[in-house]
Formats: structure tokens, C-alpha cells, sequence
């Protein structure tokens, strides 16, 4: 799904779904399902009380192109395994964030800026040989990185509900809502309950 200017996110592979999360659960109570609903329930359930250890028994992986500054955000959700596009080794590619609304006088000096910067960095690079993890730190912190994250569903749903808050970065929640959309296809049922009971009913 595509994110801001030039972002994205992509769920990769993903292990498990609902179904992992009701069998480790009902390990809980050697439980098995007696109606069609019952399994939609226990979920709802173990939402509603808080019990998210089951839904640790799905992993999602996404490839995430966002802004370095929106990067930097996400990463201090500590639980969870990423592997970020290292600009010590790569070149540094010329995109960059720009908000959808800029325009006129202010568009054209967020560009100038931008790509002012790039074409110190390319200087620095290819003309005075400077090492490529010297020369990244004269890049703004709204450029485009990429890394892989890997998340387990308890972690995700704590990742989501903080950064589907109202009062969380505009540009990380556009990312929040996109990851939603893609885990709703993959676990229907625990993020639709997730969804349900816990981001519509807070204030």
C-alpha cells in the first residue's frame, strides 16, 4: 500500500492467523469449540480483558519505505526485529518526504532544500571521495529509508494503538492505518475485534 509521497508498506509473509491464536489459547482451558461463534468470542474475549500472550503466536513481516524521522518513531517499538537498509554501505537515493500540503513559494523552498542537500551528498561522494557514512550526515531526516520489520500480533495491536491516536505524528499514523488494513486480510477476526473493541470505544 502506498504511504505519503513516495512510501509504502507491504506485508512480506506472515505465520499463523486466527487460528494459531485460538488453539494457543484454548490450551488454556484444554477447550474446544462448541458453536460456530465460539471462536469469534474467545477472541473478543481475550481482547477485551487484555490477554494477549495467544496473540503472540502470529508473526507479520513488512517491507516499510518511510521517512527517516517516521523510521526513527517506529523503532522504539522494542518488540519486534528490524533490518534497515544501511546508508554506510548503499548510496543514498534522491527521495525525500514532502507534505501533500505544501505548494506555491513554500513547495518550491522544501525542494530547493532538499535537493540541495542531495547534490552536496552526490559532491561528497563521487567528486571528493568522502566515505558513504560520512557523507549521509549532511542528508535531512526526511528522506526515504527501508527496512523489514517483524512483529508478533500482541506487539502489533500495542504498535497500532498508539499510533492510531489521534494525538500520534500525522505521518506514522498514515503507516498505522495502512498496516491495519493489510493484518485485517491476513487475521480477519483478531484485528476486526481489535478494531471493534478497543480502538473505536477509546476517547
Amino acid at each position: 500500500m502506498e504511504v505519503l509521497n513516495s512510501g509504502f508498506v507491504r506485508l512480506v509473509e506472515y505465520m499463523g492467523g486466527d487460528a494459531a491464536v485460538i488453539r494457543n489459547a484454548r490450551r488454556c482451558w484444554r477447550s474446544e469449540a462448541k458453536t460456530e461463534d465460539a471462536d469469534r468470542q474467545l477472541l473478543r474475549h481475550l481482547i477485551k480483558k487484555g490477554h494477549k500472550t495467544p496473540f503472540e503466536a502470529m508473526v507479520f513481516t513488512f517491507d516499510v519505505k518511510a521517512p527517516l524521522f517516521v523510521a526513527r518513531q517506529w523503532f522504539r517499538h522494542r518488540i519486534g526485529s528490524y533490518n534497515e537498509e544501511s546508508l554506510r554501505y548503499c548510496v543514498a537515493q534522491r527521495e525525500y518526504y514532502v507534505p501533500e500540503q505544501l505548494e506555491g513559494e513554500l513547495l518550491e523552498a522544501w525542494v530547493r532544500q532538499n535537493e540541495g542537500a542531495f547534490d552536496f551528498y552526490d559532491e561528497l561522494v563521487n567528486t571528493h571521495k568522502l566515505p558513504k557514512e560520512q557523507a549521509r550526515s549532511v542528508l535531512p531526516v526526511g528522506i526515504y529509508t527501508n527496512f523489514f520489520w517483524t512483529v508478533n500480533g500482541s506487539a502489533l495491536m500495542n504498535f497500532l494503538y498508539l499510533r492510531l491516536d489521534k494525538q500520534a505524528q500525522y505521518e506514522i499514523r498514515m503507516y498505522a492505518q495502512a498496516i491495519l488494513e493489510l493484518v485485517k486480510e491476513a487475521a480477519p477476526i483478531s484485528f476486526a475485534e481489535f478494531e471493534r473493541e478497543v480502538l473505536s470505544k477509546r476517547g
